[in-house]
């Protein structure tokens, strides 16, 4: 599973899916983000497995701060995808998913009231 990363001047945002209702691992890394000079705020969610750092960008580079958490083994960082190719991938996912409900939906309407309704259920 990737690593969903959005970079911006003094802000990083990552999806780590170990972070998922995982307090120890939420306090360890707001710790460890938290004793680098120049984070200005580090917010860890729980429940949907993201964090937010807050940075001066002059002090401390987001890259900086990647290779910390991969230096820990909290970030694979041949796994990061980024934001648009994240989206890109919901998208197609979702694509995906429409196209086959439709073509099912047609299918169904098609062949209601006959046998063949059965085979539309498998598609």
């Amino acid at each position: 599973m990737g690593y969903y990363i959005h970079n911006t001047p003094g802000r990083l945002r990552l999806k780590i899916p170990q972070l998922k209702r995982n307090v120890r691992l939420a306090d360890e890394i707001s710790l460890l983000l938290n004793e680098k000079n120049g984070v200005q705020s580090v917010e860890i969610n729980t429940l949907t497995g993201s964090l937010k750092v807050n940075f001066n960008d002059s002090v401390v580079s987001s890259n900086l701060l990647l290779g910390l958490l991969s230096q820990e083994g909290h970030v694979d960082l041949t796994k990061l995808v980024p934001s648009k190719n994240h989206m890109d991938s919901m998208f197609s996912g979702a694509g995906k998913f429409a196209s086959k409900a439709l073509i099912s939906l047609a299918l169904d309407k098609a062949f209601e009231g006959s046998s063949l309704s059965i085979i539309t259920a498998f598609i």
